[in-house]
């Protein structure tokens, strides 16, 4: 176990002295339960609920030949919260749900005044699994971690923008929109589950070089 957390320990330290920026970012989910059952019907009673959102990464310059920064790509860690709720007039349910995962995404610069305001979009992808989660019906709490429609593996395709400004040299600040779709591609279940999510996030961002 020491050597693989050493191993870990090597490979971020080599990742850390390729890159050109260390960010931090924390927001807001909104996201919507797409939820058909075994015989495709779905569940009209499902609403949006908030979770937390925090993500750490490095980004990388493409073109390191370049004078500027136009296209960059970021790899980072990535932690979600994915909630929603519902009920009729007999019950009342939610599901709280929290993933872990790593994000990949390619930066583009649509545009730059001078070196203190950016605006970048961005297109990306996260693979993630579930680390804790819990269905509440009635105020009854059921473990939902192992159930085939949330464990194993899910992939959240993403597009977003980001709007920063640099403070001074070392630090700048971000505030962002992302929307993204997830899907459990470990499911083989007859029941189907997706997630739609919007995202709103603020960043600091530190240059390295």
């Amino acid at each position: 176990m020491s050597k693989n957390y050493l191993l870990l320990l090597v490979l971020f330290s080599g990742c850390f002295l390729q890159a050109q920026e260390l960010f931090f970012s924390n927001g807001k989910n909104f996201t919507k339960y797409d939820y058909k059952n075994s015989l495709g019907n779905t569940n009209a009673n499902l609403r949006s609920g908030e979770g937390s959102f925090y993500q750490l990464g490095l980004d990388f310059k493409l073109n390191k030949a370049a004078t500027t920064d136009k296209l960059s790509y970021a790899v980072s860690v990535v932690y979600n919260q994915f909630n929603a709720e519902g009920g009729t007039s007999t019950a009342n349910y939610s599901w709280k749900t929290n993933y872990l995962g790593v994000q990949n995404a390619l930066n583009y610069t649509l545009f730059q005044n001078s070196k203190s305001f950016k605006v970048k979009t961005k297109l990306g992808v996260a693979t993630s699994t579930i680390i804790k989660g819990e269905q509440s019906i009635n105020n009854v709490v059921y473990n939902i971690t192992k159930q085939e429609e949330f464990k194993g593996l899910t992939i959240q395709p993403n597009v977003g923008v980001d709007f920063q400004y640099a403070i001074n040299q070392n630090v700048r600040i971000s505030a962002g929109y992302e929307f993204s779709k997830a899907f459990n591609v470990s499911n083989s279940s007859s029941e189907e589950l997706s997630f739609t999510n919007n995202q709103i996030h603020f960043g600091l961002h530190f240059p390295l070089k």
